[in-house]
């Protein structure tokens, strides 16, 4: 698939290649009935639409798109990559996150979290790790349980959280307009 996605890089613009490739075309590393199972597991925990559990990164590609892995494959040490989008679920932490701040309590990364906020998405290893903010152990504990149960491999499964398809889109079509950038 790399070098069908390279193709298009010469030909299709990132929003094309964002609809092509993340949304749609096939998963290199799950087959439809495990795909099927992962994102009813994650709309079923999270209570969420079905089609706001998406497959995004490596797993989904076959290879990487960020930049510091641009064009690596999958192999052994890669997750799975899951967006959740979800305004609703997204706005409640961000106020419980915001609440836990104006608390006081100590939370190094608290900056970090906030500027990922601002780009609209939740990245978990910046959330709190304060008992007092369960969110982050409930979030851990389930990705961690996906992952154990060997299921999809013996892959991590990690999970970011937009708030909505716009940032996802935003988030995945910045890496592609710097693939088309490299591929000139």
């Amino acid at each position: 698939m790399i070098e069908e996605f390279k193709a298009d890089l010469t030909s299709l613009n990132s929003l094309q290649i964002y609809r092509k490739y993340v949304l749609g075309g096939d998963c290199h590393l799950l087959d439809n009935h495990q795909i099927f199972e992962i994102r009813e597991t994650i709309c079923e925990n999270f209570q969420i639409e079905y089609n706001d559990v998406i497959l995004v990164g490596s797993g989904k590609l076959g290879f990487s798109i960020k930049p510091s892995r641009r064009f690596r494959a999958f192999n052994d040490d890669s997750d799975i990559d899951i967006a959740i989008v979800s305004t609703k679920l997204f706005e409640k932490i961000w106020e419980e996150a915001y609440l836990f701040k104006k608390s006081g309590a100590d939370w190094p990364s608290s900056n970090r979290f906030f500027k990922y906020i601002s780009e609209g998405w939740i990245r978990p290893d910046k959330l709190p790790t304060s008992s007092y903010f369960t969110f982050t152990a409930e979030w851990w504990n389930f990705f961690n349980d996906l992952t154990s149960s060997n299921r999809f491999g013996p892959y991590k499964v990690r999970g970011g959280l937009y708030h909505s398809h716009f940032f996802l889109q935003e988030y995945q079509t910045i890496c592609i307009e710097q693939c088309i950038q490299e591929a000139f």
